[in-house]
C-alpha cells in the first residue's frame, strides 16, 4: 500500500508503481534503454536566435556502462527512496570544488518567452570564490565569452560578443548580474549556474511544496549523445503553484551527479532544457582561468590586475 513519505519541509506523495512498470524497469538493462533525445533530432534556428522546440522524447537504445545486475540494483535503490536519493545527489554536488564541463541550454526567455537555442558552451566553475566562465562553441552564435568572479571587478559580469560592430574588434563590457536577464539574453542570472545550485534549487522547491509535489522514479535511460546511463526522476507540482509544473531530472548512474534537467508546462510544452556533459572534476583552476581570452592576451601585469581587481 502507498504511504505518504514525511520529511522536513513537508509531506511528499510518491506515485504508485504498477506491476507493469516494475517489470519494464527491472528488465531495462537487458532489453535496452530509452535514449534521451535531449536537444537533438529536430530542426531549429541558429543558436542565439529564437528557434523551434527541440524534440526530447525518449528513444530505444542499447545499454552501455555498468553491468546489468549492478545497474538494476542501483535502480531499485532509487525507486525505494527517490526523495532521499535527490538529497544525496545534492550532497554530492556540494562536494564539488571545481570542474569544467560542456553545457547545452535551450530556454524560453525575454518579454515574449521565445524559445532560444540550443547553445553549446564550455564552462569553467570554481566554488570559492564563486567563479564561472563560459565560452560559446557554436560559430554562428552572437555570444563569445562571459565571466564572473564573486566580489571582483565591481561584482559584475564581463562579456565579449563574438563579433564587434562595423567589423571592429569586440570590446569587453561589464554589466550587473541581472542585466542579461532583463534584456532577454539569459533566463537566470549567472550566479544560479552550476550542478550544486541546480540541485539546491530543485530540492528546496520540492521540500517547500509539501503535498503539492509528486516525486516519481521512471527508471533507467541512456543519454543520446554519450549513451551515459541515467536515472530519470520526475517532480510534478500542482499547476496552481507553478505554471512550469514539471521537472525531469536525469542523474548519472555511475557518478550520482546531474546529467540533465528539463522543465515543462503541464501540456508538455518545453520551458527549458539543460544538459551537462564532459564533466572533469580533476582540474586545478586559478584566477587566470576566469579571465576572458582578450584579457589573457594582454598578458603580464594587466592580466594579473584583471584577475584580482576589486
Amino acid at each position: 500500500m502507498y504511504q505518504p513519505k514525511r520529511v522536513s519541509g513537508g509531506c511528499f506523495r510518491q506515485a504508485r508503481v504498477t506491476e507493469k512498470e516494475r517489470t519494464v524497469d527491472r528488465h531495462s538493462a537487458t532489453r535496452g534503454l530509452c535514449v534521451l533525445g535531449l536537444l537533438a533530432t529536430a530542426v531549429f534556428a541558429a543558436p542565439g536566435c529564437a528557434g523551434r522546440e527541440v524534440g526530447i522524447e525518449p528513444r530505444l537504445g542499447q545499454l552501455v556502462g555498468l553491468p546489468a545486475a549492478q545497474a538494476d540494483a542501483r535502480a531499485d535503490a532509487v525507486r525505494r527512496d527517490p526523495i532521499g536519493y535527490l538529497r544525496k545527489v545534492a550532497d554530492n554536488c556540494r562536494a564539488l570544488e571545481q570542474y569544467t564541463l560542456t553545457f547545452t541550454r535551450q530556454e524560453r526567455r525575454g518579454l515574449f518567452k521565445l524559445l532560444y537555442g540550443p547553445e553549446r558552451i564550455t564552462c569553467w566553475f570554481r566554488r570559492r570564490p564563486f567563479s564561472i566562465r563560459m565560452k560559446w562553441l557554436d560559430p554562428k552564435v552572437k555570444y563569445g565569452e562571459s565571466t564572473y568572479v564573486e566580489g571582483r571587478k565591481g561584482n559584475k559580469v564581463r562579456f565579449v560578443p563574438r563579433h564587434g560592430l562595423f567589423g571592429l574588434a569586440p570590446r569587453i563590457t561589464a554589466v550587473d548580474l541581472q542585466t542579461p536577464v532583463t534584456w532577454g539574453e539569459a533566463k537566470y542570472p549567472l550566479t544560479t549556474f552550476g550542478l550544486e545550485r541546480l540541485m539546491e534549487r530543485s530540492v528546496r522547491t520540492m521540500e517547500t511544496a509539501g503535498d503539492d509535489v509528486v516525486v516519481t522514479y521512471h527508471g533507467l535511460m541512456a543519454m543520446r549523445a554519450s549513451e551515459r546511463m541515467v536515472h530519470h526522476l520526475r517532480l510534478e507540482y500542482s499547476p496552481t503553484r507553478s505554471k512550469v509544473s514539471i521537472q525531469d531530472l536525469y542523474i548519472d548512474v555511475e557518478t550520482d551527479l546531474p546529467a540533465a534537467t528539463v522543465l515543462k508546462y503541464p501540456s508538455g510544452r518545453l520551458d527549458a532544457a539543460y544538459l551537462y556533459e564532459d564533466l572533469d572534476r580533476n582540474v586545478t583552476l586559478t584566477d587566470e582561468d576566469f579571465l576572458l581570452e582578450a584579457e589573457r592576451k594582454r598578458g603580464g601585469p594587466t592580466a594579473e590586475h584583471a584577475a584580482h581587481a576589486p
